[in-house]
């Protein structure tokens, strides 16, 4: 998600925090990684060993900039930043929310969302992953990236972003729940751009399950709620929004099965807000586990903010819950036996 401070101002006026809900307290181990570590995904296919990459990218006023791609080691949680080679003279790289697909020529390609806000560009760098580093194959512009938020891939090369608003960082947008936000899609094929579903209140995190699918799963913040947006058969640019599930403050998804998702959500604006300005104010984090064909879910991990604040994306792997936040140099790991 995208962290300006009027909008968030305009999160603590308007939100009505739900009670968070109880999970039994599991163990947790920290792992050290660059700061901002908002998007993880899982990579067992470019290495000797499973490993977690994260996009990480300084948020907070005031520190030392750091807009990195690092690499947590599953095998021993080390840590380490993967270099980029070949990228053009003067890219600058702030990135964002990210997706890894091995493509149906079998390569592996990072989806990155890019921001250069000072010439209001916003991108998809495309790179492909090798055990060591990150090379660039690809960035793609468009009219219709006006704020990207997160970004999701297939693996014949189809693209889905969000953007969180029509105009970026529009306070007035959130503070009405305007439905002014969208998704929009890439065409390898063609390579057009087209708007595939609109009219959201702040969209947020989206995924697909990386085959061709007819589906693609959407979250959103101010209309709480997530989506499955159906392919339509008379035309296979739009997509049909259908509510899975109601639940506050949701923002990235990934999956365990393939009809299983973990969702994070931010259920405190308020605390949120304070934790933008001062990491020692604690801000809950919860984890849901949603089964997007009966629309049934349930929290797997809920803190008030004491072991992770603002807790951004989860994954599984191997019996354990991986949880990314937005400011903090950490990722979480906790026992999740019960999601195998």
């Amino acid at each position: 998600m995208k962290f300006l401070f009027p909008l968030f101002l305009v999160f603590a006026f308007t939100a009505c925090s739900p009670k968070l809900p109880l999970v039994q307290h599991r163990n947790s181990v920290k792992i050290a990684v660059g700061p901002g570590p908002e998007d993880i995904v899982l990579d067992t296919f470019s290495g000797s060993y499973p490993r977690i990459l994260a996009s990480c990218l300084q948020r907070r006023n005031g520190k030392d900039a750091y807009a990195q791609i690092c690499e947590v080691n599953l095998i021993n949680d080390s840590y380490k930043i993967l270099k980029r080679s070949n990228e053009p003279q003067g890219m600058v790289f702030r990135p964002h929310g990210f997706d890894l697909v091995k493509n149906l020529k079998g390569e592996v390609l990072l989806y990155c969302i890019s921001h250069n806000e000072e010439k209001k560009e916003h991108s998809i760098i495309i790179y492909t992953v090798f055990a060591d580093h990150l090379q660039f194959k690809e960035k793609l512009d468009s009219p219709l990236l006006v704020s990207p938020n997160d970004v999701t891939a297939n693996c014949a090369g189809e693209i889905f972003v969000t953007n969180d608003a029509r105009k970026r960082g529009s306070a007035m947008e959130s503070l009405l729940k305007l439905k002014t936000s969208n998704v929009v899609s890439y065409h390898p094929t063609n390579q057009q751009w087209n708007v595939a579903a609109n009219r959201f209140s702040y969209a947020n995190g989206i995924a697909i399950n990386h085959c061709p699918s007819d589906y693609v799963l959407l979250s959103t913040i101010r209309s709480n709620k997530l989506y499955m947006l159906k392919n339509r058969i008379d035309n296979k640019d739009r997509y049909v929004p259908k509510t899975i599930a109601k639940l506050k403050g949701l923002d990235n998804i990934t999956f365990i099965t393939d009809n299983e998702i973990l969702v994070t959500a931010h259920l405190n604006q308020i605390a949120f807000l304070k934790h933008y300005k001062d990491p020692k104010n604690i801000s809950p984090t919860v984890v849901y586990r949603v089964n997007i064909i009966t629309g049934e879910y349930k929290a797997v991990y809920s803190n008030d903010g004491s072991d992770i604040s603002g807790g951004s994306t989860a994954l599984y792997y191997n019996g354990k819950v991986y949880i990314s936040q937005v400011f903090e140099p950490f990722l979480l790991k906790c026992d999740a036996e019960d999601l195998k």
